[in-house]
């Protein structure tokens, strides 16, 4: 009797096993597009953060190269102050050998205090120009450090 009942039934059956079906299809077919929507959103999300990561990226470039440049700027200054400097003490050196050029043909015609005054001045500068390469090879060493270092710390 079931079986006959289903035979009679096989048009309404089929139907909703067709609609069941169908149900199942819909179903599948949100799920799908959920997901689509999600991997649509993330990529927004991952362009969004791209083109934030350029932008910064860009900027952090420019600001370096900003530095850069006002290092150069200062280096070129500093050097055009060390060859001034160094203009001047050549000429304060031509200066005194002159001088000394002149104090030693003076020299021979002096009398013997004078060539005293003259030797115990004479160390008193010697003594003075030692003192001062000192502490200029003191600077120099402090610096060639320094550089060493900076340059061992450098990305």
């Amino acid at each position: 009797m079931t079986l006959f009942l289903i035979i009679s039934k096989w048009r309404e059956i089929l139907i909703g096993l067709l609609a069941f079906l169908l149900i199942v299809c819909l179903a599948l077919l949100n799920l799908k597009a959920g997901q689509i929507d999600k991997f649509k959103q993330t990529e927004i999300i991952l362009q969004a953060e791209n083109a934030k990561a350029k932008a910064d990226s860009a900027i952090k470039e420019k600001l370096w190269s900003e530095q850069q440049l006002k290092a150069e700027q200062n280096y070129n200054a500093k050097i055009k102050q060390i060859e001034s400097d160094a203009d001047i003490a050549q000429s304060s050196a031509d200066s005194l050998s002159k001088q000394l050029a002149s104090a030693k043909q003076r020299l021979s015609a002096a009398s013997r205090e004078t060539i005293i005054e003259y030797t115990n001045t004479s160390s008193d500068i010697l003594e003075s120009c030692i003192t001062e390469y000192r502490n200029v090879a003191q600077k120099a060493d402090e610096h060639a450090a320094d550089a060493e270092r900076l340059s061992e710390a450098w990305p």
